[in-house]
């Protein structure tokens, strides 16, 4: 007899009730199935959060902490693609040890793992002659041969297919024509109508109409049996922004950094952004004087805006080159900006507003689904990462001590499987 498969389906920007609504209607809704509440705190953005959850790790260890990457010289779209940004092994890595047969998709720091069907679906076309190229390069070589070049040589355009109708389409097509132990989809396209249209617009109810379509077309070609475990979870909720507020804005007019035109010219302290939050790097070699007057800076902005300013002692080396000395929350509704050159502080009224209309609710607890049987073995409240190890355990997926590193931080641990060169 088979071992029960754990799947893993995240859904950016749902809430519980949608997803429960949309479940009710499937008929391969995973059965028993209940809930389970995460608790608020922690990662708020779904890189992170999805990460610790796949490494059972909380972000300060994964290699992950932040949905984007710090890299203050790099600008246009960046996530964390490739599996080289781990600093700890994962439920992949545990499965792939057991010979059991994986797939993740759309799923963060996939990219180069010893997966079996993977598709990160990669944005960093400047770095590739087009999409199918750096499509193919960044997957799998079972993927990129059995289900992605035949749909390049059938003329497929990748621009023109939503992202979630293509993974939903790939994962349906790998479960029914293979044995996949372990599962992990996420389906992110309404998560990104909210963030640029707001809560409730016309295109977020057909996202949600979408969403609905994936859904149904993934579990009913997975055919989740009552041995399976089966987890359905969104992130945090959504809620409309009220402020766009940029710390960097503080910085430069305190003379800790420099612009040039609408960029970074040259910086001794930034605060780098993750929706509600941010972190105020400083590189290593700086004064202590200038540290306290970065900090200073931000108490001062707090005074006027809707942020919470906390000084840390426990981000040394959290690059290469800097420390993390005080991290920035915002209040319900407001979103920490990168730029040094807007205006400091821009509601999410004004009508030249340039920010994203919705942003996560940090503090939120995140409600959700668990099937099958095993699942009444995972009991709440949870983490993220404890929620990671949980899931481990019930699917038999022991994931061990964290894998010691000795390589500085952020260049992540090899994985027992040769990784493409990373751009």
């Amino acid at each position: 007899m088979d071992a029960a498969r754990l799947v893993v389906v995240a859904v950016d920007g749902a809430s519980p009730g949608e997803l429960e609504r949309i479940l009710d209607t499937l008929p391969a809704r995973p059965t028993p199935c209940r809930g389970l509440t995460l608790v608020g705190g922690g990662p708020s953005e779904s890189d992170p959060a999805l990460v610790s959850l796949s490494t059972g790790r909380t972000v300060a260890a994964t290699g992950v902490p932040t949905q984007v990457p710090f890299d203050p010289s790099h600008s246009g779209p960046r996530a964390h693609w490739f599996a080289a940004s781990l600093l700890a092994p994962t439920l992949f890595d545990a499965g792939h040890a057991q010979g059991r047969a994986t797939a993740a998709i759309r799923w963060p720091a996939t990219a180069g793992a010893p997966i079996h069907w993977c598709l990160p679906l990669v944005e960093q076309l400047r770095d590739y002659p087009d999409r199918w190229a750096m499509t193919l390069a960044t997957s799998s070589p079972r993927m990129a041969q059995g289900h992605l070049a035949p749909r390049r040589d059938a003329g497929v355009r990748l621009g023109a297919v939503p992202k979630d109708a293509f993974a939903a389409e790939i994962t349906a097509e790998v479960v029914r024509t293979h044995r996949v132990d372990l599962l992990a989809l996420r389906l992110a396209d309404l998560s990104e109508a909210r963030r640029r249209d707001g809560v409730d617009s016309p295109g977020v109810r057909r996202a949600v109409g979408d969403l609905a379509t994936h859904l149904e077309q993934v579990l009913t070609a997975v055919r989740p049996t009552p041995e399976d475990v089966v987890a359905v979870l969104p992130g945090r909720p959504l809620v409309p922004v009220t402020h766009l507020v940029h710390p960097n804005v503080a910085l430069a007019d305190a003379g800790l950094l420099r612009t040039d035109g609408t960029g970074l010219a040259s910086w001794s302290t930034l605060v780098w952004p993750d929706g509600p939050h941010g972190a105020l790097h400083v590189r290593r070699d700086l004064p202590e004087a200038l540290r306290e007057a970065a900090v200073d800076t931000l108490f001062a902005l707090a005074r006027r805006a809707p942020v919470r300013v906390r000084p840390v002692d426990d981000g040394l080396g959290a690059t290469v080159d800097t420390d993390v000395i005080a991290v920035i929350d915002g209040d319900l509704g407001t979103v920490i900006g990168g730029s040094a050159t807007q205006r400091e502080i821009v509601s999410g009224e004004d009508p030249y507003y340039a920010g994203p209309r919705a942003v996560a609710d940090a503090e939120a607890p995140v409600g959700v689904l668990l099937g099958g049987q095993a699942a009444d073995r995972i009991v709440g409240p949870q983490s993220w990462a404890s929620l990671g190890r949980a899931l481990a355990t019930v699917a038999g997926l022991p994931m061990g001590p964290s894998t010691q590193v000795s390589a500085a931080p952020g260049q992540g641990v090899p994985h027992p499987v040769p990784q493409p060169a990373r751009p």
